[in-house]
């Protein structure tokens, strides 16, 4: 695994010199959905649906060039992108879901284009939870799925392909259960040795699914429970040397909590909160540990601000500016994507960035007076934007103090409104590195 690491660092170091600005990935301009993956050689590729409801693929090369490749053939008009992954071939792998969870789809890059195969369908009475794909160490696919009925009870399902490309569909649970009052969300994991888990998360809990030791039927492990809460959005999950971690977001109304939960399961199990207000957005397992990324968001009267993070298991975070919806590891490096008015914007970074932005807002009178700190900066600028219902707006660019403090006082002609602080890291092709004042301003 070492020798493994230290080609794609070196690979991606050839093939991925450092940035000087973010690089948009064409046509994802009116973006509605995307992830992020890494080839084995740390290239990048996106996949998105774009703005006419095409799902794409984007690709870089080595020489910076982006291109995207259309799948067609989907079961349906309209898709998510709920997993991407890359063979070592470099084609990629894309799962993909009616956004009415009614069915599921593989697309297989080829030579001759796209093979896409429709892999679930709801019943009729049912529908289906997010589903997640993996591959083998010899790049196949591996999707795990399950579907709900109208009374609760729930299926979970394995499809797996073998060396000539066939997809073989098999039951993991049966009769129904676990009852849920939430659609599941799961994501399946391939081990050194080979051997498959799946990680399912429910109305009331987690459960870890391994094949019996004469692999004719299915064990499920508890790694998680609760009675109050429920799952929102995917499930991701990774295996380690040290066991299967995996990341959700649980919800808790009662408390209005969205909890960013970091769970191994390895001798035992031991959940984390790594965050009381976030979505989750990806999992990364490097050798200093799992890394979280997510996005926390400020309601604005209907108008969501989002602000990117990436929560270590070590309890170091760092937050971005706007919404973050790709996070993927390349060597040592990392590589973050973001949605912004252009499109979406890719940024790598040599090592996890150190610098530290934070802002904090005081009412004055009919004014706000900002005043924050950029740990870690050698000089430059700030810039303070003010975010309102109608967008973004730049309030103010200020050169940073010998100490990275700044401060300014603001009268908004638009309220309410809320503030953010953004530092370009030039050490990471201008990363934006940030703070969101959490309170909305009135």
């Amino acid at each position: 695994m070492k020798r493994a690491a230290l080609g794609v660092a070196i690979l991606s170091a050839l093939l991925l010199p450092a940035l000087g600005h973010a690089e948009v990935v064409p046509g994802s301009q009116g973006v509605q959905d995307s992830l992020l993956a890494t080839a084995p050689d740390g290239s990048p590729r996106v996949g998105f649906v774009a703005a006419d409801g095409s799902l794409q693929v984007a690709s870089r090369a080595a020489d910076g060039t982006w291109s995207a490749s259309a799948v067609s053939g989907l079961p349906g008009a309209r898709s998510l992108v709920v997993g991407i992954a890359v063979r070592a071939d470099g084609s990629s792998v894309v799962l993909a879901e009616d956004p009415g969870a009614h069915w599921l789809a593989l697309a297989e890059q080829q030579a001759a284009g796209w093979q896409v195969r429709t892999v679930a369908t709801a019943p009729a009475n049912g529908l289906l939870g997010f589903g997640g794909l993996a591959l083998t160490t010899a790049g196949r696919a591996v999707v795990a799925y399950a579907y709900e009925v109208a009374s609760g009870k729930t299926w979970l399902r394995l499809v797996t392909e073998s060396a000539a490309g066939a997809l073989a569909n098999e039951p993991v649970t049966k009769l129904g259960f676990p009852k849920s009052d939430s659609l599941p969300a799961v994501a399946p994991v391939v081990l050194a040795s080979g051997a498959v888990r799946i990680e399912e998360a429910y109305a009331n809990g987690t459960i870890e699914w391994a094949r019996t030791p004469n692999h004719k039927d299915w064990i499920g492990q508890f790694v998680y429970t609760n009675s109050i809460g429920s799952p929102a959005g995917v499930v991701q999950a990774l295996a380690s040397g040290v066991g299967v971690w995996s990341a959700w977001t649980e919800l808790f109304p009662s408390f209005d909590e969205s909890q960013l939960l970091l769970t191994l399961h390895a001798k035992g199990e031991h959940t984390t909160v790594l965050h009381h207000h976030a979505f989750l957005v990806g999992l990364v397992v490097p050798s200093s540990g799992p890394e979280v990324a997510a996005d926390d968001y400020v309601d604005l009267n209907g108008h969501t601000v989002y602000a990117g993070l990436v929560v270590g298991a070590d309890g170091t975070s760092m937050e971005l500016a706007g919404d973050l919806v790709g996070y993927a590891l390349d060597g040592g490096a990392r590589q973050y994507l973001l949605v912004e008015p252009d499109g979406l914007e890719w940024y790598r970074a040599t090592a996890p960035p150190t610098t530290r932005v934070d802002l904090s807002a005081a009412v004055s009178g009919a004014s706000f007076i900002l005043t924050g700190h950029v740990t870690g900066a050698g000089g430059g600028t700030v810039e303070l934007w003010r975010e309102t219902q109608a967008g973004a707006t730049l309030a103010a660019s200020l050169p940073l103090a010998a100490d990275g403090s700044f401060t300014t006082t603001d009268l908004p002609p638009t309220r309410p409104l809320t503030y953010r602080a953004i530092y370009r890291d030039p050490a990471n092709g201008g990363l934006p590195l940030a703070s969101l004042v959490r309170t909305v301003l009135g």
